[in-house]
């Protein structure tokens, strides 16, 4: 409709891409212009020179509208840049002083807002467990104890370990519940019922013997 063909091209077939051609002939130029058989030596300062070039059609270069800046090129880190600043130093001393004293530290970050898991019965009760934090075996529990509560405080309890007063956080306690007076053994006995005794059997028994000869003796605990 418009007297236009579009063909597509490949990797294998570049000689068809007329943009990738019109590159390789720049290239090609550039770098016999060095005069030089190593032109992987010479091959990136070819390549400086294509990015930062000034392209009039797009009135920018390769490079700018890759990075959104022109790239420095080797000459301008050794020619000596032109002062423009007319800026009073005197007064740049005084409002360094005033900006650096408006600046303040930011607060921490505390990454854990939720609260902290605490019993409800660790307020008040006498005895705690304690977790272990060091690395246990594999049949060790994980708490030991329980122990007795000396005093509380907001953020850790002392609790008397070893018949010493230890302070612990409240994050690794547990509370635990144990019974204030003794147990009454005699109800537990008497309401029990009488185990079954066993009755032994005072008569000799017969000795058996096997097709072989052998006379065989059946232990205490075996015979009815």
């Amino acid at each position: 409709m418009v007297g236009a063909c579009h063909f597509c091209t490949t990797a294998y077939h570049p000689s068809a891409n007329g943009m990738v051609e019109r590159v390789h002939r720049q290239l090609k130029a550039a770098i016999m212009c060095h005069n030089s058989t190593q032109w992987t030596e010479v091959l990136p300062l070819v390549l400086l020179g294509i990015r930062s070039s000034w392209k009039e059609d797009i009135q920018a270069s390769s490079a700018e509208l890759v990075y959104g800046e022109p790239l420095h090129l080797p000459g301008e880190f050794m020619s000596p840049k032109e002062n423009h600043c007319t800026e009073d130093f005197t007064t740049f001393a005084a409002r360094l002083r005033s900006h650096m004293a408006k600046l303040t530290p930011k607060p921490a970050k505390w990454h854990r807002n939720g609260p902290f898991y605490i019993p409800k019965n660790l307020t008040d009760c006498s005895h705690v467990f304690l977790r272990q934090d060091h690395v246990r075996k594999s049949l060790e529990p994980p708490y030991a104890g329980p122990y007795q509560v000396l005093g509380r405080h907001p953020k850790f309890y002392k609790v008397l370990v070893r018949n010493k007063a230890v302070s612990v956080s409240i994050g690794r306690l547990k509370p635990a519940y144990v019974t204030d007076g003794p147990t009454n053994t005699s109800v537990a006995t008497s309401s029990s019922p009488p185990l079954p005794t066993c009755i032994h059997n005072d008569q000799k028994t017969k000795e058996r013997i096997t097709k072989i000869g052998r006379k065989v003796h059946f232990p205490d605990y075996y015979r009815p």
